[in-house]
């Protein structure tokens, strides 16, 4: 045991001192680029949240929809809605609506989940169809907008987004109907629905409970408000 006991206090310290740390290198001309760019980055969320800021009042003014003129915002003729279409239902080969349609609509589903990141902006601002493809993100209701879209371009002429009280606050997602079945997608809370009318209704809000209600519907076509 004595010999044990020496053996390390003699070791211990020469393996402290082979794991003293290297000195730090310095960064190539590269990581200065990369670090130069980031704080010009910086900067510029900066002056821009500033900006936005400021203005915000004008902005939302501009940007302030009533019920039925949210309406416009869904585009299921949109250029870029058509062109997602065509590439979600690429391996149908043809697309038929009957046969089709609810493995296209899972696909719609998973793309927005997936693909659009979601992201709660400072300001009310809506955004096209386009704006989202190409920046991959949105808030919420966008989500559900474009969704939408998507599923009334794939065929579905019933397809709404649906905006419901929840705690206080407005939560949006997708319903619609295919054969004798209901479905309920929201892609921001990965949540993906199917049933009875009734039993989706169920699981959302009833008109007896007033932090917890349905208030609004709509499509292109038709909005509907509780």
């Amino acid at each position: 045991m004595i010999y044990i006991i020496v053996f390390a206090a003699n070791i211990i310290p020469f393996l402290r001192k082979k794991e003293q740390p290297k000195p730090e290198q310095e960064p190539d001309d590269a990581s200065k680029e990369c670090e130069s760019e980031l704080e010009v980055c910086k900067r510029r969320e900066s002056i821009y949240r500033k900006i936005i800021e400021r203005y915000r009042e004008l902005i939302e003014a501009g940007e302030s929809k009533s019920i039925p003129e949210l309406r416009s915002l869904v585009k299921p003729q949109s250029s870029s809605v058509l062109e997602l279409r065509d590439k979600l239902t690429k391996e149908f080969k043809p697309y038929d609506y009957e046969r089709d349609f609810l493995a296209a609509s899972q696909k719609a589903f998973e793309f927005v989940k997936n693909e659009i990141k979601t992201e709660h902006v400072i300001i009310e601002f809506w955004l096209s169809p386009k704006d989202i493809l190409e920046l991959n993100a949105a808030d919420e209701m966008d989500k559900a907008i474009l969704l939408c879209s998507l599923l009334i371009a794939l065929g579905n002429k019933g397809a709404k987004v649906v905006v419901e009280m929840k705690g206080g606050l407005k939560h949006a997602f997708v319903m619609f109907n295919f054969g004798n079945r209901y479905y309920l997608f929201d892609p921001v809370h990965d949540v993906n629905l199917a049933g009875s009318k009734d039993i989706l209704e169920a699981q959302i809000s009833t008109e007896r409970d007033e932090e917890n209600k349905m208030v609004y519907e709509f499509n292109d076509t038709e909005y509907n408000e509780w």
